[in-house]
C-alpha cells in the first residue's frame, strides 16, 4: 500500500513539475487531402524566440483569430475574405529540435485552390 501511495504522489509531483525534457508541444495531424491542407516543418535555430516572433505574425494577419494558445501550440481560425470561409491554422513548436511544425487546412471543399500553401509560404517568408 505505501510503495502505490509513494507511486501516485511521484505521479502527481511530475504533473505540477514537469522535467525539462517533458514535451510542451502538441503533435499535429497529418494532412489526409492534401488538395486543402499544407503541413511543413521549419528549422528555426537561427531565431532566437521563434514561437514568439510567428504568434506575432499570426495576430498581426488580416481575418486570423487565436482560438488556443497552449504552452508552445497555437490554433488560429482564419476566415477568407470572400466566401467567409473558415480555415484552421496549427503551429507547435518543438524546442529540444529547434522546430516548428505548421499546419494548414480547409475546413470545407475538395481544393481551396492554393489558399493554404499560399497561405504558409507568406508566414515563412516573413519569418526568415
Amino acid at each position: 500500500m505505501r510503495r502505490f501511495v509513494v507511486s501516485i504522489f511521484i505521479i502527481f509531483i511530475g504533473l505540477l513539475f514537469p522535467s525539462a525534457s517533458f514535451a510542451s508541444h502538441i503533435e499535429l495531424s497529418e494532412c489526409v487531402e492534401i488538395a486543402h491542407c499544407v503541413k511543413e516543418e521549419w528549422d528555426v535555430s537561427s531565431i532566437e524566440q521563434p514561437f514568439k516572433e510567428i504568434k506575432e505574425l499570426i495576430e498581426n494577419s488580416p481575418r486570423s483569430v487565436i482560438v488556443a494558445l497552449e504552452g508552445d501550440y497555437l490554433h488560429a481560425e482564419v476566415t477568407s475574405k470572400w466566401m467567409k470561409f473558415v480555415d484552421d491554422l496549427e503551429v507547435s513548436f518543438v524546442p529540444e529540435s529547434e522546430k516548428l511544425i505548421v499546419r494548414s487546412e480547409s475546413r470545407v471543399g475538395e481544393s481551396d485552390l492554393g489558399v493554404n500553401q499560399k497561405r504558409v509560404d507568406i508566414l515563412r517568408s516573413r519569418l526568415f
